[in-house]
């Protein structure tokens, strides 16, 4: 495995911690509402991550099978908490996995599946990483504003 390999890997793990965290922090009542306008309820955002990362990366590098619905990932469908952290800790055994497999030449390649830009695997792997973070303030976010009115 590369040094970027290594250190993509252990960023999207620490990262996926820190989603955990948020989730073990936020009360069970809190995790499917949201403040007024507000769209997207810390469960929401969880379960579009967790969709996200195992199709682009799971399904996309991997070939894991994982059939997305996007649209689902969008719904207030109340999964319970442990489920969703459930959901995560496969996630993090799946990429240690995949990024473990990904060849060199692999990285530098193409994207090997449909994506919303022209991108290598480098340049993609990159994005999902911004995108993780970027959903990762909103519910660090919500859950400190939630706390602070409930």
């Amino acid at each position: 495995m590369s040094s970027f390999q290594q250190d993509l890997n252990a960023l999207f793990q620490r990262d996926l911690n820190r989603l955990i965290e948020n989730l073990r922090d936020t009360p069970e009542e809190m995790l499917w509402k949201t403040p007024e306008g507000i769209t997207n309820s810390i469960g929401v955002l969880a379960q579009h991550l967790t969709g996200n990362i195992n199709h682009f990366v799971g399904e996309g590098l991997g070939n894991t099978g994982y059939e997305r619905d996007r649209e689902r990932e969008f719904k207030n469908i109340l999964t319970p908490k442990e489920d969703l952290i459930s959901n995560i800790e496969d996630l993090k055994h799946t990429l240690a996995t995949i990024y473990d497999d990904i060849e060199d030449e692999e990285i530098d390649a193409e994207y090997p599946m449909e994506v919303p830009f022209e991108a290598t695997t480098r340049g993609f792997l990159i994005h999902l990483y911004g995108h993780l973070n970027y959903h990762l303030g909103q519910i660090d976010y919500l859950r400190r504003i939630m706390s602070e009115n409930g």
